[in-house]
């Protein structure tokens, strides 16, 4: 069940880029507002530095197992 649902994610999520084309953005107020799916990019790239951050600040934050002892 775990993997349908992370393939129908990954599915909705590629289909949201060519979903930016079709959508026409009436108030522009940032010029990158006017590329078609930079939200969803932009998004996608914060997402995978927020979860980059987190491993990384785990890997130094960890400690080891007999450091109380």
């Amino acid at each position: 069940m775990k993997r349908i649902f992370k393939k129908l994610f990954l599915i909705l999520a590629v289909l949201c880029i060519p979903a930016g084309f079709f959508i026409e953005h009436e108030h522009v107020v940032f010029l990158w507002h006017k590329m078609p799916s930079v939200e969803v990019v932009f998004g996608a790239l914060g997402a995978f530095l927020l979860i980059l951050a987190t491993r990384v600040l785990a890997f130094f934050a960890l400690k080891k197992e007999d450091f109380y002892d």
